[in-house]
C-alpha cells in the first residue's frame, strides 16, 4: 500500500495485479484515488485505464503493484 499511496500522491498510474470476486487473478493500469472502508475489510478505489470505469479491490486481494512512471490528471482529489 506504501508504493500505491506513494504514486498516488504524485498523480502516476501503477499496474495493480489482484484476485478478482471469482478467484482469478488480473493486472490492469490503474489511477489509485482512496482507501474506504468495507463490510469485509478496507476497499482501494481507483480507475480502471482499460474499463474506463470506476472500480475497487479488498485491499488482501492485492497481490503486487508496480509503478509505470506514467502520471495522470486526477479526476478527483486523490486521498491516498
Amino acid at each position: 500500500m506504501d508504493l500505491i499511496a506513494g504514486e498516488a500522491r504524485n498523480n502516476r498510474t501503477v499496474v495493480l495485479d489482484a484476485y478478482e470476486k471469482d478467484g482469478s487473478r488480473e493486472s490492469r493500469e490503474i489511477e489509485p484515488y482512496s482507501v474506504r472502508p468495507g463490510k469485509e475489510q478496507p476497499r482501494l478505489m481507483f480507475f480502471c485505464l482499460e474499463r474506463n470505469d470506476w472500480r475497487s479491490v479488498l485491499l488482501g486481494n492485492i497481490v503486487s503493484a508496480t509503478p509505470t512512471g506514467r502520471s495522470f490528471a486526477p479526476r478527483y482529489p486523490v486521498e491516498l
